[in-house]
């Protein structure tokens, strides 16, 4: 599987998709955005999606007629579909998951549902990523045995965070790191280094580490939760005019 997954999102919205593509982005998905289901069905065979977002009211197809042809053709029977309705009927509800659906989730589309199901597509060999993540392009101060150093972060997630070092700390590693969440509060949480991406991965001589928070108060805990949701979708909730995306 490639570092990013690809999903497939079939929509005839044109800012819901246009949203939905934002969202996925910073989620770590390459987007491939349509417009057309019968288009999907072609575009499918090519590019081999690893999970498909589908509009159960595209009118070009029958949703449910979508699923039994992506189920009928063998190169694309294993791929997972998500479907996003703006009206929920029962029994249309009930074909779906019967014939495979993931799930389906109402519009305006909630954060943690959609991540959930996301996670039981089962898109990562490592296993799910039970916590929400988000790009993290800021620089926070690291202090281990007393000593304390700037570094530049690339990812921070609910229960961890993936900084760059120019001297990675071995593996084991208790550290401290200090988070700015706004110009009068910081966060400094607990954790370990858990990972070193050796190789080609480094950027101007630092490499990747990740680090597990794994020293957390409830408090901590929700606000590293509201931060890393405000990073994915603060900034859609603010601008978007008719709700298309909300955090729960």
């Amino acid at each position: 599987m490639p570092d990013r997954p690809i999903v497939l999102t079939i929509d005839n919205d044109h800012q819901f998709l246009g949203t939905l593509a934002v969202l996925l982005e910073r989620l770590h998905f390459e987007v491939l955005p349509v417009t057309s289901s019968r288009d999907a069905i072609d575009l499918a065979r090519v590019a081999r999606p690893h999970v498909i977002t589908l509009n159960m009211q595209m009118p070009d197809m029958n949703s449910l007629a979508f699923l039994k042809t992506l189920h009928a053709d063998a190169e694309l029977a294993d791929i997972p579909v998500i479907m996003i309705t703006d009206v929920r009927e029962k029994q249309q509800v009930w074909e779906a998951m019967s014939l495979g659906c993931i799930e389906v989730l109402d519009k305006p589309l909630e954060l943690n549902r959609f991540h959930q199901a996301l996670q039981r597509c089962n898109l990562y060999p490592a296993g799910k990523r039970r916590y929400l993540r988000a790009p993290y392009v800021k620089q926070v101060e690291l202090l281990c045995r007393g000593s304390s150093q700037f570094l530049n972060a690339v990812t921070l997630s609910e229960r961890g965070i993936m900084v760059r070092m120019p001297q990675p700390l071995p593996k084991g590693s208790n550290v401290e790191i200090r988070l700015t969440l706004s110009a009068d509060e910081t966060l400094q949480v607990g954790g370990q280094v858990i990972y070193i991406r050796e190789g080609k991965s480094a950027v101007n001589g630092a490499v990747g580490v990740a680090i597990k928070f794994d020293r957390l108060t409830l408090s901590d805990a929700e606000k590293l939760h509201a931060l890393v949701k405000d990073l994915l979708i603060g900034d859609i909730v603010a601008s978007q005019k008719e709700t298309i995306i909300k955090a729960d």
